[in-house]
């Protein structure tokens, strides 16, 4: 029955609730005592810091002390059709890059070179709803993007700061706390300026530890996508039977077996 495929949805809606809850948990831990064991959490020495606890052997910096371009994007209007695609605020969607919703810009040579994105770059989102200012995306995806002027490219001295690592610790709770209160609000919009975003001050660990906190929270960003991406394919085959159904292609009894076949874990499908 439909109620089945509506049923394994609701299960994996679960799912990804209590990934997202693990990640948060996570990034708390990690971000305060570093990429150990939740079990050695009492073992690390920590130090009273104006950012909060953070390992003894961590060091407190600005952030601006570690970029090499904080850079303000385009401002051009974008349309529908163009040679470039250029990235907005909506773009930037849990840390990462969505491309679902696209507009685009035409540029000349020069123009192109100075705002085009390279892998690594982190996009900082410094004009939003209060809500969303503040937020981050890392771009590491191919092709020829540029971004808006509501957006501020952030590109770190990678010798001595990780863009993965960079964007989970601007994207976590408590580093947005103090983001927000670096914001100056309007009516309907919060700007955070350039020049304020450099004076917010970061834990820095080594770059094995940054390298190693970063690749735990990916983990957990793959369950989530997988999560998703099932969601969404139990999303069109309900919508496809329920239509099925109402056309008279189908018949109740064939819809028993068909969502019964969607809730079976594919890694358990036959080849």
């Amino acid at each position: 029955m439909l109620r089945t495929v509506q049923r394994a949805k609701e299960a994996t809606e679960r799912v990804i609730a209590a990934l997202r809850e693990l990640k948060k948990s996570l990034m708390k831990h990690l971000f305060t005592y570093g990429p150990v064991p939740l079990d050695q959490a009492d073992q690390v020495p920590l130090k009273e810091t104006e950012i909060g606890p953070v390992p003894e052997h961590w060091e407190v910096v600005r952030l601006g002390s570690l970029l090499r371009v904080a850079q303000y994007g385009l401002s051009i209007r974008a349309g529908r059709v163009g040679r470039y695609p250029m990235l907005r605020m909506n773009n930037l969607v849990d840390g990462q890059v969505d491309t679902s919703d696209l507009k685009y810009v035409d540029l000349n040579p020069e123009d192109f070179v100075k705002f085009r994105l390279h892998k690594g770059d982190v996009l900082f989102n410094r004009t939003n709803s209060f809500e969303l200012v503040g937020k981050t995306a890392i771009f590491d995806i191919e092709g020829d993007f540029v971004f808006a002027s509501y957006l501020i490219r952030i590109t770190p001295d990678t010798t001595q700061l990780l863009p993965e690592y960079l964007n989970y610790h601007l994207n976590w709770e408590g580093v947005q706390h103090r983001l927000k209160a670096l914001a100056s609000r309007g009516v309907s919009q919060s700007n955070i300026s350039a020049n304020k975003l450099k004076q917010l001050e970061i834990a820095l660990p080594s770059i094995p530890e940054q390298r190693e906190i970063a690749r735990i929270l990916q983990a957990v960003d793959r369950k989530i996508e997988a999560e998703e991406r099932r969601k969404r394919a139990l999303e069109v085959l309900f919508q496809s039977l329920l239509h099925q159904l109402m056309t008279g292609q189908l018949r109740v009894n064939q819809i028993g077996e068909e969502a019964k076949n969607a809730h079976q874990p594919v890694a358990k499908r036959s080849p």
